[in-house]
């Protein structure tokens, strides 16, 4: 569980820490290197000091993650009776005998708060410091690309042997599954089984439906969480509220608490509070508002470890020149922010679409998404059949890869070299 989470949570660990060395000023690194520093030096004392907001988002967030996790440990822990919290506390809402212990599920998310206060006081002394960390102003700035040198052939074997064990062999072990009536061996007779009968055979219109509505959450939870954030960003680190801080806590305290409990609430409010008032529960508009306050987290973390590098004298140079607030919001910070913009929107895209923890909780027969279907899929024992829908998971999101790819190309964000 702790290998399949750990190569699960590098891509999320990367999109949070790239923005913030692609934003690196090289000007720095040549100073060092001019003071006489080596190239370990200069990333060591200079770099990694300047990135460290960003890195220490990065980290908090993935550990409340892989706290909170769910998919991984239910899948390959719950049959070996392996718990994590998570897992405890779905079979205390869901047992197979007896009643629910919503008082026990209550009492441990009193933990996670007291973490969550932790954690978040712990980064609000990072933020305090921000202007030691601005990078990006008005003065020469210019971001480029090191050439690694004899250190290329590392870095490439690295990445082919990531890509190989995180990405090639599941994937390959994913089709294998789907190809097969039940788990084979990898041999002459598990091949000669190989056919497309369980992608013949899938329930199309529930199918049909998962699409449908994974596709819509998919367009209205990045775009809805990354308004939002961008607005907290701003208010937590350029207005001059008293208690501005208290916006990042609240931004942050949904991803502290494990997603189980957080829906677990969510469930019990829309079921029994809201029932006759908003009846939203079994519709797409009970999922939409949970995923996006369970992303806003996220999108809140990458805005403001990227608002830290923008120094305040281009705000105010606009200004100068005339400009009023909004205009300096859209003329100077937003295309500033556009790769941590364009990054968070991709990702938040991504993980809404895999997400399973929020739905499993509240979708009924009628809001399923597809990481649902393939859960349910696995629990009535047809591998094979939820490893087709998830093949077809996958080739649904090349094109949305393809996009994001030219248009990060033709915006600049990633180099064509």
């Amino acid at each position: 569980m702790g290998l399949v989470e750990g190569l699960n949570l590098t891509p999320l660990a990367f999109v949070m820490t790239a923005v913030v060395f692609r934003a690196m000023d090289s000007a720095l690194d040549e100073a060092a290197r001019v003071g006489g520093a080596g190239m370990w030096q200069a990333f060591r004392r200079v770099t990694v000091p300047l990135a460290w907001p960003g890195v220490l988002a990065a980290g908090i967030y993935i550990f409340t993650i892989g706290f909170g996790s769910f998919d991984v440990p239910a899948i390959l822990g719950l049959q070996g009776r392996i718990f994590t919290f998570s897992t405890y506390v779905f079979l205390q809402i869901s047992p197979t005998d007896g009643l629910p212990q919503y008082g026990g599920v209550a009492t441990l998310s009193v933990f996670m708060l007291v973490l969550a206060i932790a954690f978040s006081a712990w980064y609000g002394r990072v933020q305090r410091q921000a202007p030691r960390y601005a990078v990006v102003t008005g003065k020469a700035y210019r971001p480029v690309l090191i050439r690694l040198g004899r250190w290329r052939w590392l870095a490439l074997a690295f990445a082919a042997f990531y890509l190989i064990v995180s990405q090639l062999l599941p994937i390959l072990t994913l089709l294998w599954s789907a190809g097969l009536p039940f788990l084979h061996a990898v041999n002459a007779d598990g091949f000669a089984k190989l056919s497309l009968n369980n992608f013949r055979t899938l329930p199309t219109g529930l199918v049909w439906s998962g699409l449908g509505i994974s596709a819509m959450l998919m367009l209205l939870v990045p775009t809805i969480t990354l308004i939002l954030s961008v607005a907290l960003s701003w208010v937590v680190m350029r207005s001059r509220l008293r208690w501005r801080a208290i916006f990042d806590f609240f931004a942050f305290l949904p991803h502290a608490v494990p997603k189980v409990v957080f829906s677990v609430a969510a469930w019990l409010l829309a079921l029994f509070v809201l029932r006759d008032t908003l009846p939203i529960y079994g519709t797409i508009w009970m999922l939409v508002p949970i995923y996006v306050v369970a992303s806003l987290s996220y999108g809140t973390r990458m805005m403001n470890g990227a608002l830290i590098q923008i120094h305040r004298d281009l705000e105010e140079a606009a200004m100068v020149a005339g400009a009023r607030l909004s205009g300096t919001l859209c003329s100077v910070l937003l295309p500033l922010l556009r790769p941590a913009i364009l990054y968070s929107w991709i990702w938040i895209a991504l993980l809404t679409y895999r997400e399973l923890t929020i739905p499993v909780v509240l979708s009924t027969n009628d809001n399923q998404p597809l990481s649902v279907i393939v859960w349910s899929l696995v629990l009535s024992d047809s591998l094979g059949k939820g490893s087709a829908v998830a093949v077809m998971m996958l080739l649904l999101m090349l094109p949305v890869l393809f996009v994001y790819a030219t248009i990060a190309r033709r915006a600049g964000i990633v180099s064509s070299n």
